[in-house]
Formats: C-alpha cells, sequence, structure tokens
C-alpha cells in the first residue's frame, strides 16, 4: 500500500516543435486533452505509464461520476492528482518553450 505521499517521475521532453509529456499513470482522455489545448508547444504528445504504473488517473469531476477507475484498488492517489500533474507539466512545458 502507498503511504501518506507519493513521488512519481514526471516528463517534459522538446523535441523541436514537439513535446512529449510522460507520466507513470493510466491517464483519461480529458487529461491528455487538456494538456494538449493548453500547451506552448506546436504539437503535444501524452505517453502514459512511462517510468512505472500507478494505476488510473481519473479527473475531479470523473471521481463524482464515479467508477471502476476511481476505486481505490485502481486509483491510488488524491481526486486532484490530474489537475496537480497537469499543472506541473504546463510549468516544465513553458520553461521549455518560452514565450
Amino acid at each position: 500500500m502507498q503511504g501518506p505521499t507519493t513521488k512519481v517521475i514526471i516528463q517534459a521532453i522538446r523535441i523541436g516543435d514537439l513535446a512529449i509529456c510522460a507520466m507513470p499513470f493510466e491517464v483519461f482522455a480529458e487529461t491528455g486533452l487538456e494538456l494538449k489545448a493548453k500547451s506552448p508547444a506546436a504539437d503535444t504528445f501524452v505517453v502514459e505509464l512511462a517510468n512505472g504504473g500507478y494505476g488510473y488517473l481519473p479527473t475531479p469531476e470523473q471521481h463524482k461520476l464515479g467508477g471502476y477507475e476511481t476505486w481505490l484498488t485502481t486509483n491510488k492517489v488524491q481526486k486532484d492528482a490530474s489537475v496537480i500533474l497537469v499543472n506541473n507539466l504546463l510549468k516544465m512545458l513553458n520553461e521549455l518553450f518560452p514565450r
């Protein structure tokens, strides 16, 4: 069982005008689409299950709806973890693609 905090590796990589975001979760489409929409890169790809596997990463909205992906055994992080990870990845992307 995970402790009160879980440290995971996330990555933002730049190759020319292309950005790659990598997370060790099974990422919901909404999260990937948000990263792509807010990314400063011309094109952004999201890679899931990179550097480990920590289960599903439901959005806070999905937690309200419930379902298999939100159960404690398949989701091992707090309800706003997707928001925290997106914010951190966007910060990293903005460092890689200064405006």
